[in-house]
């Protein structure tokens, strides 16, 4: 399976599955553009290597970085990871929807679908 296709299946489960006040998001800052427009965003606080989900529940925030089975993390997610998790945040890095799961268990996030709890 892609990182894409995990990607979206997560997307996915968070729109039914995610439970409580639990909040999903998905900072959409991957991909190429066109140099002014990175610039501008640089100079926005947009930050590189923010992982791919944020979660937010009760006031806490997990992140969840998605990769393909064989996938690596890039230096620059590596060193945004270890800043988040300075910061008090856990940083997940899951590679299938089951992993993506028992992060949220993990993190205490709650789930309202049978088959997920």
């Amino acid at each position: 399976m892609t990182e894409a296709q995990i990607h979206r299946q997560i997307a996915d489960f968070f729109r039914v599955a995610l439970g409580g006040s639990a909040f999903a998001f998905h900072p959409p800052m991957g991909g190429k553009r066109p140099k002014g427009e990175a610039g501008k965003l640089k100079g926005m606080l947009a930050v590189a290597g923010l992982p791919d989900f944020g979660v937010i529940d009760s006031g806490k925030i997990m992140w969840i970085e998605v990769k393909a089975p064989k996938g690596r993390v890039s230096p620059a997610q590596e060193a945004c990871h270890r800043a988040l998790r300075r910061a008090g945040a856990p940083v997940y890095v899951i590679r299938s929807l089951d992993e993506a799961i028992a992060a949220l268990r993990q993190a205490g996030i709650p789930l309202r679908i049978a088959e997920a709890v």
